[in-house]
């Protein structure tokens, strides 16, 4: 009986633990909850000097979300619950909110996300300004033809396109702390291959059909780990993140 036993202990060892795992949310009318209810994500406005800061807050199944909202906007920035909610060993919360903007260009536009990860306490309410701040998705639609020599030079591709999704998991290995670390991957690619931002894209030769693709940019196609910075109170990067606001930015 003793070897099931220490085999059964140390599968449960090596085993990930459960709270440091991101659960998903499905976006309400009012709320962003659990798919068994048993905790949903609110957004509350703050009063912070002259201007007013989203945060999001976490209460259990059936407990009084009052004074919060589901969505809130202001201008051309939108604030939603972010999609995925994670319980602490602590039993606080890290709780998102998905920020987002758009732009409309002439004969064009762009709308991206970015997710303002808090640190929430056992209440449910946040500990201070964010602890992570990533991109998470973009797509940007630039006009490139002004006329039939354009759209010949362009062979028919008359819009340069640019999209960026990053994705936040909690690591494989994210530690024994209350603050686990965290994997941030991207993608980032360009339609006509070789188009960019930084350049009119006109001033390129001639596209053949062997351009019309999808080209993965390398620099903004990357993985980094996170982990908690007790002394500053921020997630920190184990290296530094290109510079990639011509995908993220509308």
């Amino acid at each position: 009986m003793i070897l099931p036993v220490l085999l059964s202990a140390l599968l449960q060892a090596a085993a990930p633990s459960v709270g440091a795992q991101f659960q998903p949310l499905k976006l309400g009318d009012d709320r962003a909850c659990t798919s068994d209810g048993r905790w949903c994500v609110a957004l509350r406005e703050v009063g912070q000097g002259d201007e007013t800061v989203v945060r999001p807050v976490v209460r259990a199944r059936g407990s009084d979300l009052s004074g919060s909202t589901g969505a809130v906007s202001y201008g051309q920035e939108s604030y939603q619950p972010w999609n995925s909610l994670m319980p602490l060993s602590d039993g606080g919360f890290l709780a998102g909110v998905d920020v987002g903007a758009s732009a409309m260009y002439s004969g064009g536009g762009g709308q991206a996300s970015t997710v303002e990860l808090y640190r929430l306490d056992a209440a449910g309410d946040a500990m201070g300004g964010p602890v992570l701040t990533v991109p998470v998705l973009s797509s940007l639609l630039i006009r490139a033809c002004f006329g039939e020599k354009d759209m010949e030079q362009r062979a028919g591709a008359c819009h340069d396109e640019y999209s960026f999704e990053g994705k936040l998991t909690a690591a494989p290995n994210a530690g024994s702390g209350v603050m686990p670390t965290l994997s941030y991957a991207t993608t980032a690619t360009a339609f006509p291959r070789g188009v960019s931002r930084s350049k009119d894209s006109l001033e390129n030769p001639s596209l053949t059909a062997a351009d019309l693709v999808a080209a993965r940019d390398p620099t903004c196609s990357f993985e980094r780990r996170f982990t908690f910075d007790a002394a500053t109170g921020v997630y920190q990067p184990d290296r530094p993140l290109p510079d990639c606001t011509d995908y993220t930015v509308p």
